[in-house]
């Protein structure tokens, strides 16, 4: 009987469960969505849980009420685990198939290294250990995190580079490939010549947004606001490092989601996030886009709009 895996599709730290699952499940079954969606597909997925044998969801967490419709079930309370990060969805943790690990021994944790560890366990499987899988672990873990070793900050950004260039799939693809037929982590010669174009590129991206950004308050807090759809996590630095007089980077990709970013110790972006039914960590966190924002941008251009039925 296949398992199946709802995981987040906005970056590595999604991507990365669905790579484990390549390499020790032998069928499963995957989903990958926005935050905003993760009550729906769940809900989708339970409504035919015979047909799986396991239902993870990582990297994301469902609301409370599914929480509790599953948690009454004794048969998807055995069968459903969820294995996220996100400090704001710590107090679900009294469910006993929900793990929120967003720290470990001062260390910050990622979708990717908690569910990892449950399958080292689960499965036993030497691939699990390879060299080249944990390099990328980690790698993944700071990229998504903020918390970065010095020495390989440079090799996270490439990365989370990688993902954008290769797309979603085909990075699935050679990442499973790679551990595969690899021992060791190393980007390929092809990999450093795309890279140091998309590096040039993403450069002048951001210089371009930094000059679009609009300070603001909200609650008290000095925000820059700026649209962009894409280097969410890049942009978002940038602005917080290069404007000192900004505390939280608002990041808003009108198809997707809101992204929030900070960099000083005593900021935590969860107080802008909660609120917009959003989360994540101290320093790095999302919203969804309210329901309808794209019509509302429509009528507020063309005042006299009829839309079609």
């Amino acid at each position: 009987m296949k398992s199946c895996l709802i995981t987040h599709i906005g970056d590595p730290d999604g991507a990365f469960p669905i790579i484990f699952c390549n390499l020790v499940l032998e069928n499963t079954e995957f989903f990958s969505c926005e935050v905003d969606e993760v009550d729906d597909i769940t809900n989708e997925v339970l409504s035919h849980h015979e047909d799986y044998k396991k239902i993870y969801v990582v990297d994301l967490c469902f609301s409370e009420e599914i929480a509790i419709k599953i948690n009454n079930d004794d048969i998807l309370k055995n069968k459903v685990l969820v294995f996220d990060h996100h400090a704001s969805r710590e107090p679900l943790n009294k469910y006993p198939f929900i793990k929120v690990l967003s720290e470990n021994n001062g260390r910050k944790e990622c979708g990717t290294t908690v569910f990892l560890e449950y399958l080292q366990e689960f499965t036993n499987n030497k691939i699990l250990y390879k060299n080249s899988l944990t390099e990328m672990v980690e790698l993944v873990r700071e990229l998504d995190t903020y918390d970065f070793i010095e020495d390989k900050k440079e090799d996270a950004f490439k990365l989370g580079d990688l993902y954008n260039i290769y797309g979603r799939d085909n990075y699935i693809e050679n990442y499973t490939n790679f551990v595969k037929n690899n021992d060791y982590f190393f980007f390929t010669e092809f990999e450093d010549k795309i890279l140091k174009i998309e590096k040039d590129r993403k450069e002048r991206y951001i210089d371009e947004k930094l000059e679009l950004v609009k300070k603001a308050t909200i609650d008290g807090i000095p925000v820059g606001i700026v649209f962009a759809e894409r280097y969410r996590s890049d942009l978002g630095h940038a602005i917080v490092t290069k404007m000192p007089d900004v505390d939280i980077a608002i990041i808003i990709n009108i198809d997707r989601s809101v992204s929030y970013r900070a960099s000083k110790n005593e900021v935590d972006v969860n107080v802008l996030a909660i609120p917009n039914g959003g989360g994540g960590h101290k320093h790095a966190g999302g919203s969804a886009i309210p329901e309808g924002l794209e019509e509302k941008i429509v009528e507020y251009i063309f005042k006299d709009i009829k839309w079609d039925k």
